[in-house]
């Protein structure tokens, strides 16, 4: 399985943060099973120049430049809208100086040669195969701007962020269902020394990984759900306006999972704080489609489907509904073992007992 370029973005970002300020050398962690099967270019844009083929040698000279940390952020923060940056992934990384910033977008390159004139203009694309799809990936780093002064970066109250998360889609966060250490990304069995978390593990960072463990699994879930070739899913049975809710839902969890990203990468600081801050701020703000239409009058009702996913109940309705059964079951249990002494001293009591229940088999088939 091959890791994303943000996945990769953010383990550059925090196990980078990490080296620039002493906390673990490059031999703790570059050989990370994140980049397996991946390269990491930075360049400028002045001339196409190659500055650093490998991101070991982009952090060795930022941190013998005076770097502090890096950050990872959204492209509209810094107001940018270059070529390279609409090509890219979305994210960008911030190089922090005490008195000034980089920053650095990834991009992805187009060859000149696709709009060579000598290419035939007969709709046929690509005009030859594609041998690059059986390379490894390439993370082209572009250094886009330079600017002046800190950045601030804030912190994040993993409490209050999973409180709102969980009020915004009516879900469990972090889950119980989840495992609670550090965030492992599948990916086959890397070697003991290349199987590290996905962004570097500390007091203050423990609640991030299980937050954002809990995002991903519902992320899979959700889009299990969705699945064309699931044809037996609850999505695929929905009305109109069921499914835009559900769909919506979905990306207001993308946009958290994208919050969540941003903020589990720049977690740096080495021990819990427990401080309780104001309200985090949305670093990231979905767009929503609109329901439909309601029908003319005479015509159907408008009855929206549910807004969470199907068999999506709070946690307090799940562990009522387990505890209810387990009552009823204990006194089952307990009426069948009083009944069984009676039967052995008084038999004929049996007839008593089984007497309504044939009655009811008998009346309950007749209907």
């Amino acid at each position: 399985m091959r890791h994303t370029s943000i996945a990769r973005q953010m383990a550059l970002v925090s196990y980078g943060t990490q080296f620039l300020r002493g906390h673990a050398e490059l031999e703790d962690w570059y050989r990370h099973g994140i980049f397996f099967g991946a390269r990491l270019q930075f360049r400028t844009p002045d001339g196409n120049a190659l500055l650093a083929d490998d991101f070991t040698w982009w952090l060795g000279i930022l941190r013998r430049s005076g770097a502090l940390r890096l950050s990872l952020h959204l492209p509209a923060e810094f107001g940018l809208d270059t070529e390279r940056t609409l090509l890219g992934s979305g994210y960008a990384v911030a190089a922090h100086f005490a008195d000034r910033h980089e920053i650095w977008i990834v991009g992805r390159e187009r060859a000149a040669w696709h709009e060579h004139p000598l290419l035939p203009d007969d709709g046929h694309y690509p005009a030859f195969p594609n041998a690059a799809h059986w390379g490894g990936e390439l993370d082209n780093y572009w250094r886009v701007a330079e600017r002046p002064g800190k950045l601030e970066v804030p912190d994040t109250d993993w409490r209050q962020l999973a409180a709102a998360i969980s009020a915004d889609l009516d879900i469990r966060v972090p889950s119980s269902l989840v495992p609670a250490g550090p965030l492992f990304l599948p990916g086959g069995e890397p070697a003991s020394w290349a199987k590290l978390p996905l962004f570097a593990r500390s007091a203050a960072a423990a609640p991030a990984h299980h937050l954002l463990a809990t995002l991903y699994a519902e992320q899979a879930r959700l889009s299990n759900e969705m699945n064309p070739k699931n044809e037996n899913s609850a999505y695929h049975h929905m009305d109109a306006a069921g499914a835009v809710t559900l769909e919506n839902w979905g990306r207001r969890l993308d946009s958290w999972i994208i919050e969540a990203e941003l903020r589990c990468a720049n977690e740096c600081r080495s021990s819990a704080i427990l401080e309780r801050g104001a309200p985090p701020t949305r670093l990231h703000r979905p767009v929503q489609a609109p329901l439909p239409e309601r029908p003319p009058a005479g015509g159907a009702p408008f009855v929206p489907t549910s807004v969470a996913p199907a068999a999506r109940r709070g946690a307090a309705g799940k562990w009522q509904d387990r505890l209810g059964m387990a009552f009823a079951l204990a006194v089952g249990c307990l009426f069948v073992v009083a009944c069984a002494h009676i039967i052995v001293g008084f038999p004929w009591v049996s007839v008593l007992i089984g007497a309504p229940y044939a009655l009811y088999v008998h009346y309950k088939q007749r209907d």
